[in-house]
């Protein structure tokens, strides 16, 4: 659908992005959120927002790639919430890394 939209020249806005950022999560795609995510800053100039951060989070959790996450959010330019430490907490229990969510504040 994003690219159906970009075909016919329809400028997608940050909901749009959420919605895509959240589809490639819960679908496990995270090459292409990753691709996405950047594509919104440079070919797009629109500012990710947290929940944009949080989508990420939660893509990267959901594929386990914990460290990565955590890499993530302390790269993040703004403060992260407590759904988006939450995210990476419940992450840390489902996958067993108890020391990696013991080190989250």
């Amino acid at each position: 659908m994003f690219e159906e939209m970009i075909r016919a020249r329809v400028a997608p806005d940050d909901v749009s992005f959420i919605g895509l950022l959240s589809a490639c999560s819960h679908s496990g795609l995270v090459d292409k959120g990753r691709k996405y995510f950047d594509l919104m800053k440079k070919d797009f100039n629109l500012v990710p927002k947290i929940e944009h951060y949080g989508c990420m989070v939660d893509m990267l959790c959901r594929a386990g790639l914990l460290k990565e996450a955590l890499n993530f959010v302390q790269k993040m330019p703004i403060e992260p919430n407590p759904i988006v430490c939450r995210t990476l907490i419940n992450a840390c229990c489902t996958h067993g890394e108890l020391k990696l969510g013991e080190s989250i504040t």
